[in-house]
């Protein structure tokens, strides 16, 4: 049997202040072995029944789906900073989420659901506080029924979530029963292609009007129904159970036995530690007597510098002073780094200011979509001091900033 909790978006850990043991009421069902719902129910966590497995599922407001596009090389070390890879999506410290990979598409890109930890450690802590052990926990963007060219929205009276394609989807929040959310109405906007329609149930709420929906979108709104969370089986969607949070396997049982090659192990990281920390000098050493060389190269170059700071730098622009003076250009000035970065723009980016001062110069450019500003970025791989910034998306499209030369 496969006991599946749903999670309420406004589910915060049990307080002393609100007085709540469990963590308030949950809907819940039991599966039979063949995916059939034998029974289900509203409750507290004490009161629900017991199975051999346990699936919870997430809000889609406590989640972001996205994706990332994983090297060929180094993939391991990828997965570990993984968090890192999604900094540029979300709006907190990499530190403070939790981020789950799916299985890599056929196009290279991987989806991956990202989640606060804190939120999710303290989910699974009042969970096992229940006596009850999740070995699965997905988002419910990923439970809705969703077929290739066609979107599918839960609608639950000024808000809901959409589903876009197999791993992506987001949750809406506003809309009312004649305008469709702000969030809907971008992501059509925004779409590479429009789907051919868009399926709507309802959840908790009347149905709203389609006609006007459909006008407002201008893609073709189906109304499906009543959300049953009994007929969508099993998801398949990303377990958010990876990394720290994977469920507690059999080789707890072996720790005791294990014990002896622990204790080997660990006299070998100690040795690898004391190695590594020997290395780690010496390479400081390497490194304080290359800087030295360097100050004195800088000394030599220009002896009237009375203050090094970074040498490198000093001697960089040292260098661009003299070639202004003997009349030359450096790769700095305006003309080197417009004519640098020109070719690779291409012709979907429009400019809309320009700035150059003290080697730095800045384009605010506006281009199509964020796939748009994804290609730009891996054209300018390599180009010495490039940066490429996004900015908000509008209805002209989404504004980029780029910055070349000395970094600020």
């Amino acid at each position: 049997m496969l006991l599946e909790i749903y999670i309420p978006e406004a589910w915060e850990p049990a307080s002393p202040e609100r007085g709540e043991a469990d963590g308030g009421s949950f809907f819940w069902q039991l599966r039979e072995a063949q995916g059939r719902v034998a029974r289900s129910g509203q409750g507290t966590l004490g009161a629900l029944p017991q199975a051999e497995h346990c699936r919870v599922i997430l809000p889609a407001g406590r989640l972001t789906l996205s994706f990332v596009r994983p090297p060929a090389h180094n993939r391991k070390k990828f997965m570990q900073a993984l968090p890192y890879a999604v900094e540029d999506r979300i709006m907190a410290d990499p530190e403070t989420v939790h981020v789950a990979a799916g299985p890599v598409l056929a196009n290279g890109d991987m989806p991956v659901a990202i989640v606060a930890r804190v939120w999710l450690r303290a989910l699974l802590e009042t969970l096992r506080g229940a006596g009850l052990n999740p070995g699965q926990a997905e988002v419910e963007t990923q439970c809705v029924p969703w077929q290739e060219n066609r979107w599918s929205v839960v609608w639950r009276a000024r808000g809901g979530f959409l589903r876009q394609s197999a791993y992506y989807g987001l949750a809406l929040d506003g809309g009312s029963e004649h305008e469709p959310p702000p969030g809907l109405r971008l992501a059509v906007a925004e779409a590479a292609s429009k789907p051919a329609s868009l399926h709507l149930y309802n959840d908790q709420a009347d149905m709203p009007d389609v006609v006007q929906w459909s006008s407002l979108l201008g893609v073709p709104v189906k109304p499906v129904g009543a959300w049953e969370r009994a007929a969508q089986g099993t998801g398949g969607g990303i377990n958010l159970l990876q990394g720290e949070f994977a469920p507690a396997g059999p080789m707890r049982d072996w720790l005791p036995r294990l014990r002896p090659a622990l204790l080997l192990l660990g006299v070998l990281a100690a040795l690898h530690l004391a190695f590594s920390t020997a290395d780690w000098a010496m390479l400081r050493h390497e490194k304080q007597t290359l800087t030295a060389s360097m100050e004195q190269s800088f000394r030599s170059a220009f002896p009237e510098a009375k203050v090094i700071v970074d040498a490198p730098l000093q001697m960089s622009r040292n260098l661009a002073g003299l070639r202004h003076a003997a009349g030359q250009p450096d790769r700095n000035d305006f003309l080197p780094l417009l004519a640098n970065v020109a070719p690779l723009l291409g012709g979907e980016a429009r400019l809309q200011h320009m700035e150059y001062q003290q080697g730095t110069l800045k384009m605010s450019l506006t281009l199509a979509n964020g796939a748009a500003a994804d290609a730009l970025k891996s054209r300018l791989y390599g180009v010495p001091g490039a940066r490429l910034e996004t900015g908000n998306a509008g209805a002209s499209g989404l504004e980029v900033q780029l910055t070349l030369g000395v970094q600020p």
